[in-house]
């Protein structure tokens, strides 16, 4: 028998690591080492980190409909790191944060997947 328990814990437990790779790479992008000659900023920092940050919470908590909007908002990160690969002048954190994103998107789908069943299983 799976234990769907366990499978949640390791989803959430994945998404919290993708969550935290992808706030240091954009602190990387937009504070220690930005692109096109561009001056390092904060404000831009706070604005590309604040929807991540908002979900840390929730996710550390395990509440599902943390996980559910969060896969909504990583969405808008997929947009922007498939723009970011196919530009000429991309790197390979470029193409880091694109299996992040994905792998964010993918690890809190089934964190919402394996709760729900453990707590159907539960309540069974």
């Amino acid at each position: 028998m799976v234990r769907y328990e366990v499978l949640a814990l390791r989803c959430r437990r994945v998404t919290l690591l993708c969550i935290a790779l992808l706030l240091v790479i954009i602190a990387i992008h937009t504070l220690i080492a930005p692109s096109n000659s561009r001056e390092p900023s904060a404000v831009i920092w706070l604005i590309a980190s604040l929807p991540l940050m908002l979900f840390v919470r929730g996710v550390w908590r395990g509440a599902v409909r943390s996980f559910v909007w969060l896969s909504f908002v990583s969405l808008l990160y997929f947009l922007h790191a498939v723009t970011a690969v196919f530009v000429p002048a991309r790197t390979w954190l470029d193409m880091v944060n694109l299996a992040l994103v994905v792998t964010l998107f993918i690890s809190a789908m089934l964190a919402v997947r394996y709760t729900a069943r453990a707590q159907r299983d539960a309540a069974s």
